[in-house]
């Protein structure tokens, strides 16, 4: 497993119930479970990387499209957390929860 499925999944760990919008680079990634959940709703394509024995199941969408998505998100009734990426001064980043958004649901 690379590190950002281990940063993915130490984020979602807090936020189990929410759709975890996590961004890598330019984009936003919906992985494993979450992404079988909305992938089809989103209109986005399921992709798979990694090892055949250890799968990555994903989609993702442009950072630009951040807004669309998580309103078509919301108003089907998710909840959304939101990991954006914050520089370290070594370099790298790190990814942490800048946004939940939840609506109450009818």
């Amino acid at each position: 497993m690379d590190s950002i499925t281990e940063e993915y999944k130490r984020l979602k760990e807090k936020h189990p119930g929410d759709i975890l919008l996590f961004q890598v680079g330019i984009f936003y990634r919906i992985m494993l479970d979450d992404a079988r959940k909305v992938a089809g709703q989103l209109g986005l394509k399921l992709l798979i990387s990694g090892e055949a024995d250890d799968p990555l199941i994903y989609c993702g969408f442009p950072k630009s499209g951040l807004d669309k998505y998580t309103g078509k998100l919301v108003r089907a009734g998710f909840y959304v957390a939101v990991a954006g990426q914050v520089k370290l001064e070594n370099g790298g980043v790190r990814r942490e929860i800048s946004e939940v958004i939840r609506c109450s649901k009818t």
